[in-house]
């Protein structure tokens, strides 16, 4: 929640005008294309943290629903720390994506032979093309980023701050790889959430109990997502003193997931143990 706090003063800073914190005056002086598509994106991340706060008293099957929202958040906040990072000419392109991709939902093809669908609200898609979308007309440039997610976060290190890329790449370990396979609907993905895959005893009561470490596990990468954007936004534009306080909020959640409890899986302490460094 506190973090949270710090995240509204960023979008209001960006959004709203200036605004001051322990005696620093805090002027945003991104381009306005940076300034733009970043604090859209880190709304959307906000409000996924938001649910996902909600949803803390969850136990047992449900908590597997908890990973989708926890992907949206984290691929949000590093969606927007690139996006602000980069030059005001990739957020451009980005912000014409928006429509590019609203047009192209309306004039698509899904499946294959007898079993597709189509559906078409231009007449001539291919011309419509050529003439409003030309920079993403053409084999591999229908996309607003040609990069993968572990590009984007060395671009946030290389741009922005190793602080901000460390942060996201804690994230990005504990989410992305296991919210992929419950996306998709694995057998891993829904065997996960089954005493297979929990230590301790195997029981109904034990398996809900072990759903508390998953739970715990979510909301500390999704902070830590928060936390690279956080040092994206405040680092990238030398606000110094709330970059100090990003700092404090990221060492009290170190400590808390690097603290040795039979509650934590060893693969999070490994992950925050690299972070610290």
């Amino acid at each position: 929640m506190l973090q949270q706090e710090f995240l509204r003063l960023a979008l209001y800073v960006a959004s709203q005008g200036p605004a001051t914190f322990e005696g620093e005056k805090l002027v945003c002086s991104l381009g306005d294309s940076q300034r733009r598509i970043s604090t859209h994106l880190a709304m959307g991340a906000g409000q996924s943290l938001e649910t996902l706060l909600r949803m803390a008293k969850l136990r047992g099957i449900p908590v597997r629903d908890a990973y989708p929202v926890a992907r949206s958040a984290f691929e949000s906040f590093l969606n927007a720390s690139y996006l602000l990072a980069e030059s005001d000419e990739v957020a451009s392109r980005a912000i014409r994506y928006i429509d590019f991709a609203a047009w192209r939902h309306f004039n698509r093809k899904r499946g294959s032979g007898d079993f597709s669908l189509e559906v078409r609200s231009d007449a001539d898609p291919q011309a419509t093309l050529a003439q409003q979308f030309p920079e993403f007309s053409g084999k591999g440039k229908d996309k607003w980023t040609n990069l993968d997610v572990p590009s984007r976060i060395r671009m946030v290190g290389k741009l922005a701050g190793r602080r901000a890329a460390s942060r996201l790449l804690a994230a990005d370990f504990l989410i992305y790889s296991l919210s992929s396979e419950i996306i998709h609907g694995s057998p891993f993905g829904v065997s996960y959430f089954y005493s297979a895959h929990q230590t301790g005893e195997r029981t109904t009561d034990g398996f809900r109990t072990a759903t508390v470490c998953q739970l715990e596990e979510i909301l500390i990468g999704v902070l830590h997502a928060g936390c690279g954007y956080l040092a994206a936004f405040f680092g990238q534009q030398a606000m110094q003193a709330p970059l100090k306080a990003e700092e404090k909020i990221f060492n009290r959640l170190l400590e808390l997931s690097t603290k040795p409890s039979g509650a934590f899986p060893p693969a999070l302490l490994q992950v925050a143990d690299v972070e610290g460094t």
